[in-house]
């Protein structure tokens, strides 16, 4: 991607810097939707899916609390999530001196904080429905359905007023364009919107939380 950039902006019907080339090639297009199907395949799975394929009973049985299961788990996709984010700006900068250009690390890294706080309530929203779903399909239906519906019903009026609610508008952080391109790490994170991002993160604790508590409830026969 990062090596076509050339071509694709010489057909450009206006000039388009590099930066901005990324942004529309990487954080606000494909790759960003590759990542938000890979944390929604993060999210998946669960006792209660292991119960339809008959392995729940084994991982019951481990010495383990449900509670400790659930939090486990959702620790460890956390850890995903945030490690799939940070891959852009590992990659970017470093690959973007074979096509002669430069991509600041700060910015890039600003970018993976966006990603890895909505990508954190995007697995725990897929994770609450592979709790509450049975089949292995429904979970990942309902939870693109949710991001979609999420996306749409953020341009009605009566959510415009609250841009802190759009998840996937947060994703692409084209406020992140507006701030200098060689930012010190001291102004690195004023401009993000931390608290888009801090309700994103109460929310996804609020729905793993829920989802432990449904699982020690629930009988599992």
């Amino acid at each position: 991607m990062v090596l076509l950039q050339q071509q694709v902006r010489a057909h450009a019907d206006e000039p388009l810097s590099y930066v901005r080339y990324i942004w529309h090639a990487v954080y606000k297009a494909n790759a960003l939707d590759l990542y938000i199907l890979l944390v929604i395949v993060l999210g998946l799975g669960g006792v209660q899916q292991e119960r339809a394929q008959g392995t729940a009973g084994f991982t019951l049985s481990l010495p383990l609390s449900r509670w400790r299961l659930v939090a486990t788990r959702a620790v460890t996709g956390w850890v995903e999530v945030a490690v799939l984010a940070l891959l852009p700006a590992l990659l970017i900068p470093l690959l973007s001196p074979w096509v002669g250009q430069t991509f600041p690390f700060l910015r890039a890294l600003q970018f993976s904080v966006l990603w890895a706080g909505c990508g954190m309530v995007i697995f725990a929203l897929t994770f609450f429905f592979s709790t509450v779903l049975a089949g292995a399909y429904l979970p990942a239906i309902a939870s693109v359905a949710a991001v979609v519906g999420c996306s749409m019903s953020a341009g009605l009026p009566l959510f415009e007023r609250f841009p802190a609610l759009d998840l996937i508008d947060t994703m692409h952080g084209a406020q992140l364009l507006l701030s200098p391109g060689n930012a010190s790490l001291g102004a690195f994170a004023v401009p993000l919107p931390w608290l888009s991002l801090g309700l994103y993160a109460l929310l996804a604790l609020c729905l793993t939380g829920v989802a432990g508590g449904i699982t020690a409830r629930r009988d599992f026969p």
